[in-house]
């Protein structure tokens, strides 16, 4: 049977009432049906996220001798589980001050601005050069590419030279590998970076 598209609201056609059966409940006493309600804490899923150990080193002068000196340390930080805990851990660090919780959250909508231009402006079958040089980055240690830079970085002007044609000798291999193509697509599909360095 075909049916015929029309456009416009659609009516909604009700059985006769003769056609319509009662629901008859299994209980033989005829007792109210008990519904179980469930609590918040039941329905609430139990997510337990792991600390993050971060481990930084923080250069400084020491300004009773002004002699650089470097400080490591590490941060135990655990990210939030759920949303209400991300805005009750922003709320806490910024003292509920609403001119404070937007100046930290402009810098993000900001990224997030140039993020998204920067993908229309490099198109579908575009990827960002970070992207590509770190994708390719393992290949440089590989032969007869690992013999093209014989210099170490910062240790000789032809360094650079030889790393750039490095670089122009691994793309023109990888370039018409597909499964490797479509993974650097893919990297780029998902990257969220709204600057790069470009040197």
């Amino acid at each position: 049977m075909k049916r015929n598209k029309r456009e416009g609201p659609i009516a909604v056609i009700e059985p006769p009432a003769q056609l319509v059966k009662p629901l008859t409940s299994n209980n033989s006493n005829n007792e109210p049906r008990k519904e179980k309600k469930m609590s918040k804490t039941e329905n609430a899923p139990n997510v337990s996220v792991a600390p993050e150990v971060i481990e930084k080193t923080a250069k400084y002068f020491d300004l009773s001798t002004f002699e650089l000196k470097e400080a490591p340390f590490k941060v135990s930080f655990t990210p939030p589980a759920t949303f209400d805990e991300a805005v009750s851990a922003l709320n806490s660090l910024m003292g509920a001050d609403p001119e404070k919780m937007k100046a930290a959250l402009t810098p993000i909508l900001r990224d997030a601005a140039i993020a998204s231009q920067k993908k229309i402006a490099v198109g579908e079958n575009g990827a960002p050069k970070k992207i590509v040089l770190d994708y390719i980055k393992n290949y440089r240690d590989i032969p007869p590419f690992s013999s093209i830079v014989t210099t170490e970085k910062g240790k000789s002007k032809e360094w650079k030279g030889q790393y750039d044609l490095q670089t122009v000798r691994i793309l023109e291999e990888i370039k018409n590998v597909p499964f490797i193509v479509n993974a650097i697509k893919a990297a780029a599909a998902l990257s969220t970076a709204s600057d790069e360095d470009e040197d």
